[in-house]
């Protein structure tokens, strides 16, 4: 594995590759991350993982701050696997100043955690075009957990005519269904108790759509539970997993959505689900 920091290097190296694969991460690595490793593998020899934090895709300086770095652990990590590149880039260079973005955004990406999280699609887009442009891969793959990041990075390659084909990835769960994230290492030993709770009141919700529940009565019990056992909701809906909107009666395809933070640690999830049809 070559461990890469300057694009105009990442950018001699790519000239000897192709059918690229690229895995986009903000480091601190687990085994969700190593999960979109074997996924590529499937496909491309030619695998290139980017750790870089964002600057400003975080809505505050404290989260920027305490966001896990373990670079050196990445390292050792990545060494074990069949990444061709990592590519760890530095601020300064990916942000110069060419960097705005002209992209027309849809207006879901305002609702959910648009709507508590000012300009975080615009960071997150932001480096990803500078990624893509770069690096012009054939593949991208993206974690589930984060579905309306997924969403609106797939309007964003079909919007702009990209020829770049987005995989998507299961999420990947550990101790008690609890999604793996970065940021579950920031929890307490309390909180991560009660950090499953999230998922838990998903599928309870998704399950009593499935038995016939109104969806505002299932929303408002499960947001009740999980107001009672601690968490300070940013939301918890169901949409339609094909643009996010809200439903409406004949809609099938869904998905529950919810994000919320237990002391000061934000966490998400969701669940698919589909109502089956009467005929």
């Amino acid at each position: 594995m070559k461990i890469i920091q300057s694009p105009l290097d990442l950018k001699q190296q790519l000239n000897e590759l192709e059918n690229i694969f690229l895995i986009p991460t903000m480091g601190n690595l687990h085994e969700g991350h190593l999960s979109l490793i074997e996924e590529a593998k499937k496909i491309s020899d030619n695998i290139i993982l980017t750790i870089f934090i964002n600057p400003i895709q975080f809505n505050s300086d404290r989260d920027f701050k305490s966001y896990p770095r373990t670079l050196n652990l990445d390292i050792d990590l990545l060494k074990k696997t069949d990444v061709s590149i990592l590519f760890n880039p530095i601020a300064t260079d990916i942000y110069t100043r060419d960097s705005a973005l002209s992209y027309k955004f849809p207006i879901i990406s305002n609702q959910l955690c648009g709507a508590s999280r000012p300009g975080h699609f615009k960071g997150v887009i932001t480096i990803i075009e500078k990624l893509f442009k770069l690096i012009k891969p054939s593949y991208v793959i993206f974690g589930k957990k984060d579905y309306q990041q997924l969403f609106l990075i797939k309007r964003f390659v079909l919007d702009s005519k990209l020829p770049i084909k987005i995989i998507e990835a299961p999420t990947i769960r550990g101790i008690n269904n609890l999604a793996l994230s970065s940021r579950n290492n920031l929890l307490s030993d309390k909180e991560i108790i009660s950090a499953p709770g999230l998922y838990e009141q998903l599928k309870i919700c998704s399950n009593s759509i499935l038995n016939g529940a109104k969806i505002v009565d299932a929303e408002l019990e499960a947001k009740s539970k999980l107001v009672k056992a601690g968490w300070k909701l940013d939301y918890f809906e169901i949409r339609r997993q094909v643009d996010l909107e809200k439903p409406s009666y004949n809609d099938l395809k869904l998905v529950a959505l919810g994000a919320g933070s237990l002391g000061k640690i934000r966490l998400i999830d969701n669940i698919e689900f589909c109502i089956p049809t009467t005929y």
